[in-house]
């Protein structure tokens, strides 16, 4: 699997908690049941038995077959995102994973990171991503498909986007006339935007998440990536489930491209709990690194800042409520 073959962006579980909150909120929001529905609905914090959840989200890679087709046959996991919802403040802290990070898999052998899908599934992940973080472990998992993104995106009636290039991220600004235009036919990816906003479909928007290929390559697609989540969240909490088709386009999504241990209580409970949360109350990092390395067997492969995985890990996934609120991750 080429490096550059990316998922089509894995949309994360808040983003699906987001939409289901949504559509409570439709059904039940000032009526007459809403107090019936609320006693119904037990609290996260009663069910899990903690005020916060930790949870490992993981979108897998793809490749084509003979009839160039999408196939996730052995999957690695391309995008890793450890997730903690803290119920108590309404907040979600989400950390990134880059797939090339070195780690070590069960029997001792140095990988990339990302490999661990594919040796032993979620269960193989979960275990080798924790040991990393130095975290406990992962109360919940969810396993997004290939399309997740592009499938949500469609289901909502797309989303609007102020397209940008990599002059952003170097001047703070952009250039009159700045475009990506860009074809990839082997890799499956063509985008063809100017700068300024756009209404993006499921399919441009992936195209718009997946774009590397500027001077800044990964920081650069990571801005593109947190805009369009953005953007899918401002759409769902803004309507983009007023219909009856929209609602529906979501129930289908969720069954076809999404893998989870949340029982359906749970995801209620989760999803009415969050309800209320904005993009705002949204903590979002990365883990950097130091150097890149060529390991046995894998190629270019990265090493993680040790320090600040540290600290990120302890101001994120263990213990958010002892930072302030105003400070960054």
């Amino acid at each position: 699997m080429s490096p550059f073959r990316y998922l089509y962006f894995a949309l994360a579980l808040f983003a699906l908690l987001f939409a289901a909150s949504v559509a409570f909120s439709m059904a039940y929001h000032r009526t007459p049941w809403t107090a019936v529905i609320e006693a119904a609905i037990p609290p996260p914090q009663a069910l899990f038995g903690k005020d916060s959840i930790r949870a490992l989200v993981v979108g897998l890679d793809y490749d084509y077959d003979r009839a160039d087709q999408e196939t996730s046959a052995h999957s690695r996991s391309d995008i890793i995102m450890a997730l903690n919802l803290d119920l108590d403040r309404g907040r979600i802290y989400e950390l990134s994973v880059p797939r090339d990070m070195v780690a070590t898999m069960p029997g001792g052998r140095q990988a990339k990171i990302n490999e661990a899908q594919s040796e032993g599934g979620i269960t193989e992940s979960q275990a080798v991503v924790s040991q990393w973080l130095g975290i406990p472990g992962f109360d919940r998992y969810v396993v997004l498909r290939i399309d997740t993104m592009k499938d949500l995106i469609n289901a909502i009636g797309g989303i609007d986007v102020f397209v940008k290039n990599s002059d952003w991220l170097r001047y703070g600004t952009g250039c009159a006339g700045n475009s990506i235009d860009y074809d990839d036919s082997w890799g499956h990816l063509h985008v063809h935007l100017t700068e300024g906003v756009h209404h993006l479909n499921g399919d441009q928007a992936v195209g718009y998440a997946r774009f590397r290929h500027d001077w800044c390559s990964d920081p650069c697609r990571i801005m593109r990536q947190q805009q369009v989540v953005r953007a899918i969240v401002s759409k769902i909490k803004g309507g983009g489930l007023n219909t009856l088709s929209g609602i529906n386009g979501l129930v289908g999504v969720i069954s076809k491209d999404v893998q989870t241990n949340l029982s359906t209580r749970e995801e209620i409970s989760l999803a009415y709990a969050l309800r209320n949360v904005t993009s705002s109350r949204i903590v979002t990092a990365q883990v950097p690194y130091v150097r890149v390395v060529d390991l046995p067997g894998y190629g270019d492969s990265i090493v993680a800042d040790e320090s600040e995985k540290v600290r990120l890990v302890r101001t994120m996934l263990l213990a958010p409520k002892a930072r302030s609120s105003q400070e960054q991750p």
